[in-house]
């Protein structure tokens, strides 16, 4: 089956998000060696938090790219699942990866782990202007992209660029500070403060994932509100249908999938059974966000 051609809508948001990643990993390998080599702890937990951050967003490409290409059409219930699993995963790591940055800063801060080198510092604080730079860059390139649009991936993009803007900011204030002292203690709590903050920024971050992840990973019935929903589109066109056999809901990731069986009086056509259906579809679809909404229909004579 040859899948459709890309819509330019899609292929901007593809190359949007690409464009970021790319981005991002280039001066996040700058990072990575510049942090080895000049010492500083508040680059090396950068390096960290960014390795992480772009398996997620690398994640968040490869599914938009199959959904824009029908390559998930053989998940029953969408690739909720799936994200949800890489979710957890990259979540665990991102709070192994803050304990170990935590140790490190307090071992900073008491004088137990030396400081990093003048010109490892001054280096960082130079990578650190650069990674913000290209932050700004990214997030500009996302919210263009992202502008006037609802989708649940490019939305979370964007509120990921708009964070990873401002810690970027923190950041360098704190390698700044750090580079242009003398004083040895000034510059290992300033090195410290700035791990301690990237950490701060890891565990929030991870913790969000794993309370979303969590939830949407079991089978759970959805929100009582939803059910109110469902139970108000079916009263509104309560005449439409003789017959109510069953409905069934659960979510997946941030969809909701919602199957009602309903039985029609065998007289009406098959036109006017699909009006019938198309209509209540359109009330569902109004009452309830990211909904998929399947309508089973069965006849019998009254």
């Amino acid at each position: 089956m040859t899948a459709a051609p890309l819509t330019p809508d899609q292929r901007a948001k593809e190359q949007a998000i690409a464009f970021a990643l790319g981005a991002d990993t280039a001066i996040l390998l700058v990072i990575t060696v510049v942090a080895l080599l000049g010492g500083s702890l508040t680059l090396m937990a950068e390096s960290v938090r960014g390795a992480l951050m772009d398996a997620i967003e690398g994640f968040a490409l490869l599914v938009m790219r199959r959904i824009h290409r029908g390559r998930l059409v053989g998940f029953e219930f969408g690739p909720g699942k799936l994200e949800q699993v890489a979710t957890l995963a990259i979540a665990i790591g991102m709070l192994g990866g803050a304990v170990w940055i935590a140790l490190g800063a307090a071992a900073l801060a008491t004088g137990e782990r030396a400081i990093g080198t003048p010109l490892g510092l001054a280096l960082a604080a130079i990578v650190g202007a650069l990674n913000t730079y290209i932050n700004l860059i990214a997030w500009d390139a996302v919210r263009r992209a992202a502008r006037g649009e609802r989708s649940l991936i490019m939305q979370g993009q964007l509120t990921a660029r708009t964070v990873k803007l401002v810690s970027s900011l923190v950041v360098q204030f704190s390698l700044t500070v750090a580079a242009i002292s003398t004083d040895d203690l000034v510059i290992a709590w300033a090195d410290a403060a700035g791990a301690f903050f990237v950490v701060g920024f890891i565990v929030v971050t991870a913790v969000g994932m794993l309370r979303a992840g969590f939830s949407d990973l079991v089978d759970r019935a959805v929100e009582e509100e939803v059910q109110h929903a469902i139970n108000r589109a079916l009263a509104r066109h309560f005449g439409d249908y003789d017959r109510f056999e069953r409905v069934r809901s659960r979510r997946s990731g941030q969809r909701v999938f919602i199957e009602v069986a309903l039985g029609f009086d065998g007289r009406l056509t098959m036109e006017e059974v699909d009006r019938r259906i198309t209509a209540l579809s359109a009330t569902m679809q109004g009452e309830i966000a990211e909904a998929d909404i399947a309508i089973l229909a069965s006849s019998h004579r009254v």
